[in-house]
Formats: C-alpha cells, sequence, structure tokens
C-alpha cells in the first residue's frame, strides 16, 4: 500500500486479494492520509469495517462503490430518520382516518401550527405549552372550540404513541374546559319571515327546519339516500356524525323520516331532473346562486359552508335575525319535538347524538311507521324566538345600537326575546 500525491489530493492505492483498488482522500496532509492507510489496511485484513472513524470508513465505501461491489452489513447506509417535529406528525395524523381531515379539524390544525410553530420538535411540547395555548386561546373563542382543538391536538400526539415514537401525551393532563350550553329557539312566524329572505339556500333550510338534520348531512346528501315508497332519507354511517364516533359499538344507517314539507321539496327537485331518468343520482343540493359561471363558482357546485355563509348572513339580515346560526334550526327542531310529546328514545333515532350510547340506543328498534308516526304529529307554534346574543370583546364596536343586546365573552351569556 502506499501514499501518493496528484495536486492538492492525495490518493492511496494498494492490493487486495488481487484486485488493485485505488481511490482519494479528503485530507490535505501526507500525515493524514497516512493514518488512514494504515486504518483501512488493517480493516481490509481483518474484514471487518465498523471500528473506522468516519473519514476512514468513507473512504472505504468509496472503494467498494468503485468496484461496484455490495457493501458489508456494516457499511449499508441507513435511511435517515425522519425528525419528528409537529409537522411530520400532523402528516401522519390525516393519513390514520379520513374523518380526521373533517373541516373543523383542518381549522384546529392552523390554530395548532400558528401558535406552536410547525418545526418544534414534538417531544419539546410539555404540559405547560398546552396550558399556555389553552389560556391564550380563551381570549379570543369560546370553550366549545377550545376543547376541540386540544382533542385534536391529543389525537395527533395519539397517533405517535401508537407509532412508538414518544410516551407521554401532554393534552391527557389537560381537563375540558366547561362548555356554554347555547340555548335557542325559533318561532314560527320567524321561520317563515326567514324563508322570505333565503334566496338559494331556502331549500336547505327548509330541510333543516322539518327534519333536524345537520348541515353537513344535507350537503352531503344523494338522490340514492332518497327513498320515496318509504318516505325516509336513509343515510350510511360514514357519512354521519354517529358512524364516525369511536364510542359507537354498533353502526346503523341513519333514517330520517320526512314530513309533507320536506317530502313535496325533494319530489319537485326531482321532477326538474326531468321526467325520462329512470335512476336519478347524484348531489340534491348543489349551489344554485346568481353565478353560472364565475371563476370557480358555477350552479350545480358541490355546497361548502362558505358558499352558504354570505347567503345565510343576507338571509338573517333581511329578515332582521342577526345571531341565529344554522345549528339553531336543529336546536328548534328537537324542542318542537319535545313539545310535541315525541318521546326521547325516537327523537335520539331521528336526530342521532356521537356521544352518548343510551341502553335504548343498543336494544329498541323503532319501525319506519313509527318514526313516520312521530314526525307526522309535530306541531311548529310553540312560543317566541329566543336567540342567545354572546360577542366577543373585539366584535363589538362602540356606539353600535346591537352593543346593549350583547354581553362581552366571556362573561355569563344573556338571552334576547324576540317577540312575534
Amino acid at each position: 500500500m502506499s501514499v501518493r500525491r496528484k495536486g492538492s489530493k492525495y490518493y492511496l492505492a494498494f492490493r487486495w486479494k488481487g484486485y488493485r483498488m485505488d481511490t482519494t482522500t479528503p485530507v490535505k496532509t501526507e500525515a493524514e492520509a497516512k493514518k488512514i492507510e494504515n486504518a483501512v489496511k488493517i480493516a481490509f485484513r481483518i474484514n471487518r469495517f465498523d471500528h473506522l472513524d468516519p473519514v476512514s470508513l468513507d473512504v472505504v465505501m468509496r472503494i467498494f462503490q468503485n468496484k461496484r461491489w455490495d457493501l458489508p452489513p456494516e457499511l449499508t447506509t441507513l435511511e435517515p430518520q425522519r425528525e419528528l417535529t409537529l409537522l411530520t406528525a400532523i402528516e401522519d395524523y390525516l393519513k390514520t382516518a379520513q374523518r380526521n381531515r373533517s373541516q373543523r379539524n383542518l381549522y384546529a390544525i392552523d390554530r395548532l401550527v400558528e401558535f406552536f410553530g410547525e418545526s418544534t420538535r414534538l417531544k419539546e411540547i410539555k404540559v405547560a405549552n398546552v396550558r399556555q395555548y389553552r389560556q391564550q386561546r380563551q381570549q379570543d373563542v369560546g370553550n366549545g372550540t377550545i376543547n376541540r382543538e386540544l382533542s385534536v391536538m391529543s389525537g395527533i400526539l395519539r397517533v405517535q404513541i401508537e407509532l412508538e415514537n414518544i410516551e407521554y401525551n401532554p393534552c391527557s393532563g389537560m381537563r375540558r374546559l366547561p362548555e356554554n350550553q347555547r340555548d335557542t329557539y325559533l318561532s314560527w312566524k320567524d321561520f317563515t319571515r326567514l324563508l322570505e329572505h333565503s334566496w338559494w339556500i331556502r331549500s336547505i333550510i327548509v330541510m333543516l327546519y322539518y327534519t333536524g338534520m345537520r348541515l353537513n348531512e344535507i350537503s352531503d346528501l344523494r338522490w340514492e339516500m332518497f327513498k320515496p315508497e318509504r318516505r325516509m332519507l336513509v343515510l350510511p354511517p360514514k357519512m354521519t356524525k354517529e358512524g364516525k364516533s369511536e364510542k359507537k359499538l354498533k353502526l346503523r344507517s341513519k333514517r330520517i323520516p320526512l314530513r309533507k314539507e320536506p317530502l313535496d321539496l325533494l319530489d319537485s327537485l326531482r321532477k326538474k331532473l326531468g321526467d325520462k331518468l329512470i335512476h336519478v343520482t347524484g348531489p340534491i343540493f348543489t349551489y344554485q346562486g346568481r353565478y353560472k359561471n364565475h371563476g370557480k363558482t358555477h350552479q350545480g357546485k358541490p355546497i361548502s359552508w362558505g358558499m352558504i355563509k354570505k347567503a345565510w348572513k343576507l338571509a338573517l339580515e333581511g329578515s332582521g335575525l342577526e345571531g341565529l346560526q344554522l345549528k339553531d334550526l336543529r336546536h328548534t327542531w328537537k324542542t318542537n319535538a319535545h313539545r310535541s310529546k315525541i318521546d326521547p328514545t325516537t327523537r335520539n333515532v331521528i336526530c342521532g347524538h356521537s356521544s352518548r350510547r343510551a341502553v335504548e340506543d343498543l336494544y329498541i328498534n323503532l319501525s319506519d311507521g313509527e318514526l313516520l308516526k312521530a314526525v307526522d304529529s309535530m306541531t311548529f307554534d310553540h312560543g317566541w324566538t329566543q336567540l342567545d346574543t354572546v360577542a366577543h370583546p373585539e366584535s363589538i364596536v362602540p356606539g353600535n345600537k346591537s352593543d346593549a343586546k350583547m354581553t362581552p365573552f366571556p362573561q355569563q351569556k344573556k338571552k334576547a326575546m324576540l317577540v312575534t
């Protein structure tokens, strides 16, 4: 074995088992080159390379690569481990289940990234950091929103625990904040006035009011789920919040019994598609606003919350019901069902709940006839409109006439009674 200099570089050249091998070295002096020479010579003599220093090991690997020989096991390059940051943990979380990609979860993830930073190493997130996040968010949003965001954070960390990348979930030591119960009711007279100003979302509002369905269930409805001969909508479990809940031990399709009002609405929409259609398929409710082809918005496009938001705001301004939320129509349906003396078991089957497994939910099977009889017996004129009007401090404009109706968050809520 010999060391030779060529230009500014030092080369090694030697024979081993009849093969001539030579390669360059990264060192700048002859003494360093001879040191590498001695280490490489011993390594090839004993046929072991795992004891070499990084520079000598690099020379040996270059020799094997020049000869196109397979590397010994101790020289096999391992794929560098991915650094476990909040961003990589979020990527794993989103791949775990489709429900993790819901709009509310993605919104929560954006808020988490804004606070913690996507490049933050997961092991650096402690209970104190989570508590600080909760305290900061309490200045801007309600407890329910914070609980959902921390639930998403806990889910992100739980996936990494299952992958055995971390051992502790700092969110597990955080208790849920008490959530304000929104107590609302929309009178029959105000509902009819709301319909007069509801623009292209009139059909959606009718379905919300008469069925108690969630907005996402209505926006995802397809004609294949409409069973006119049964007067039913049959939703697969994956479309409902109940079906996505990990607390449910038994999954069922959700049946929505249809009164005359929503049934007539769906029949009229179906007839507009044409009498020649034998099997009607596709989404039931799509965008039907004034834009026929405006950028990315066009008639017939699947519904999103962004599309509904503008029309809903105009409907509230026109009807004078500012503060009303779409989910209040579901609250109103539950109140009307209760005041119409529909028993709780039937109400729960129709409306659906994801957070509670009552005994009757597991063992009682209600027929289509019983559900239809219940909704047909419902009445809808049960008092005045009652809205919770709560505003955050930054949303109150000095001198605004509506300030008198608002109680700054997070003080106790105030109920405003609108007499009709």
